[in-house]
């Protein structure tokens, strides 16, 4: 049976196993995979592989060893799913989990995040963003608004990437990044208000921020 058929990716819900789960509601998803579902899995996998791609092309540079460190997780997460507990967010459990793994790999095997490396490596693209745009003027909006969000501190980029890229909340995002939650907001607000300075000249240009966020709720 394809992939396609399993479910459904309306609006409103999803089909697993014949059962309309509310798109908000992923703990039930969580649950029915820790039960051994595995359609649960498959929902799960196609979901989360690329942003868990993504996000980890931006702290470390080997592709390879991202994709090999997302495929060990979810081989881990299959085996150790009967001693798994439930999560509030399936999302910022597996970005904590692989942030965490390619950390340890990274000390493994002797390519610490030496902190201008770790400058360069999160270097936020938003030129498949500026492709879609129909409008040139958007174009340059997307390309104006990359450059000020490299100019940034890393863990404000990251912060700002997790916020308004990922949809992620305070909470998860306090998580990932192991700081408080007060910390996570504070990182992001300094980011906000800095990025407000720098594009005073061209105010509409921070809409395509907001729009980032609405876009991946």
């Amino acid at each position: 049976m394809k992939v396609s058929s399993l479910y459904d990716y309306s609006e409103s819900s999803h089909l697993v196993n014949g059962e309309k789960i509310p798109i908000k509601d992923e703990s039930v998803i969580w649950k029915k995979f820790l039960h051994g579902d595995e359609e649960s899995l498959i929902y799960i996998y196609h979901h989360y592989a690329n942003h868990l791609y993504n996000y980890g092309c931006q702290l470390v540079r080997q592709k390879e060893l991202v994709t090999d460190t997302i495929q060990e997780l979810f081989f881990d997460l299959i085996d150790r799913r009967d001693r798994l507990s439930e999560v509030k967010s399936i999302k910022g459990y597996l970005f904590v989990s692989l942030r965490r793994r390619l950390l340890r790999q990274a000390k493994r095997e002797e390519r610490m995040w030496l902190q201008g490396e770790h400058e360069e490596m999160f270097e936020i693209s938003l030129a498949g963003l500026a492709m879609a745009s129909t409008s040139e003027d958007r174009s340059e909006d997307y390309a104006l608004l990359e450059k000020h969000l490299n100019e940034l501190p890393v863990q404000q980029k990251e912060a700002l990437l997790l916020y308004f890229y990922e949809g992620l909340s305070y909470a998860e995002i306090a998580e990932i990044m192991d700081i408080k939650v007060k910390s996570a907001r504070a990182l992001t607000y300094r980011a906000l208000e800095s990025l407000q300075k720098r594009l005073a000249p061209f105010k509409d240009t921070l809409v395509l921020l907001l729009l980032l966020r609405s876009a991946s709720l």
